[in-house]
C-alpha cells in the first residue's frame, strides 16, 4: 500500500491547532444517483485543491438508499471559504439527494450559524480529542491512499459528567502518539450530555492496531457514555466485526472522495 500522506506522531501532546477542527457531516437519501455521483466528482476535486479542505468522504448504505458526507475543516476560516464556493456542481448535488440531517461539530461563531441556516444543523462544541495536521500534499488530485481510510462514528450521551473527563482524555492521548489514527475528536451538544465521538484512521490495519493497543482505555472511557448508535466508514464487516458486534454497529461503503 501507498504510505504517502501517512501521518507520523506528535510530539508535545495534542495541540490547540488540533482542536480548532472542524466537521461537518450530512446524512440523505438518493432522488437521483447517477446525477449525485457526477455532481461529487467535481466537488470532491474542488475541494482536494482548496486551502483546509482535509477530508471530503462520501459513503453510501449498503442497500444503496442512503448518503453520508464527512468534511473536514482545518479552521473555521476553511469551512466558510468553502461554505462561499456554491458551485453548480453543490447546486445540482443537492437537487439529486434529500437532506435528512446536517451536524456541524467543533467551535463556531455566530457566522458559520447564519452561513448554514438554510440546512438548520444541530451544532455540538468541541470536547476533547484532536485532528492531526494534514501533511502538505506531493501532488495534485486524489491519491488512492486518501481513499483507503476508515471512520467510525459514535453516537451516545455522558453518563457522568465528572467522571468522564479523565476517562475521555486518557484515550484521546493515548490515540495521539498513533501513526495511524488520524482523528479522535469528540464534540457534546450545546445543551444536555449528547455526545459524539468521531474516529479516523489511515485504513483498517491502523483500526485494529489502534483497538488491540487501547481495550482498557476504551472500556473505561466507553463506560463512561452511554453508546446508543455506532457506524463504520469503510471498513469490511468481516475484518472489524470481532470488535464491534456486540454494538450492533451499521457499515457504509466506500462512495467517493478523499481524507488527505
Amino acid at each position: 500500500m501507498d504510505n504517502a500522506n501517512v501521518p507520523t506522531p506528535m510530539d508535545g501532546g495534542i495541540t490547540d491547532r488540533e482542536r480548532q477542527r472542524v466537521f461537518v457531516t450530512m446524512n440523505a437519501t438518493f432522488k437521483d444517483e447517477a446525477k449525485c455521483r457526477r455532481a461529487m466528482e467535481t466537488i470532491v476535486n474542488d475541494a482536494h485543491a482548496a486551502y483546509g479542505v482535509a477530508s471530503h468522504f462520501w459513503f453510501q448504505s449498503q442497500d444503496g438508499l442512503s448518503l453520508f458526507v464527512v468534511e473536514q475543516y482545518a479552521d473555521e476560516a476553511a469551512l466558510r471559504q468553502a461554505v462561499r464556493r456554491f458551485t453548480t456542481a453543490r447546486i445540482s448535488f443537492f437537487r439529486s439527494i434529500k437532506v435528512v440531517d446536517v451536524s456541524v461539530h467543533g467551535d463556531v461563531s455566530l457566522v458559520i450559524k447564519a452561513m448554514f441556516a438554510l440546512l438548520r444543523p444541530t451544532y455540538a462544541k468541541y470536547y476533547a480529542g484532536f485532528s492531526k495536521s494534514v501533511p502538505e500534499s506531493d501532488g495534485s488530485g486524489i491519491k488512492d491512499v486518501e481513499r483507503n481510510r476508515v471512520f467510525v462514528a459514535s453516537h451516545g450521551a455522558l453518563l457522568d459528567a465528572s467522571g468522564s473527563d479523565a476517562a475521555t482524555t486518557r484515550l484521546p492521548a493515548a490515540a495521539h502518539d498513533e501513526p495511524g489514527t488520524s482523528s479522535h475528536f469528540w464534540t457534546q451538544a450545546r445543551t444536555g450530555n449528547d455526545l459524539f465521538v468521531l474516529e479516523q484512521y489511515q485504513d483498517e490495519t491502523a483500526l485494529l492496531n489502534h483497538l488491540r493497543s487501547n481495550a482498557d482505555l476504551r472500556a473505561a472511557a466507553l463506560s463512561r457514555v452511554d453508546v446508543r448508535e455506532v457506524t463504520i466508514y469503510g471498513a469490511d464487516p468481516a475484518v472489524v466485526s470481532e470488535f464491534y458486534d456486540a454494538r450492533n454497529p451499521t457499515y457504509m461503503n466506500y462512495f467517493g472522495g478523499y481524507s488527505k
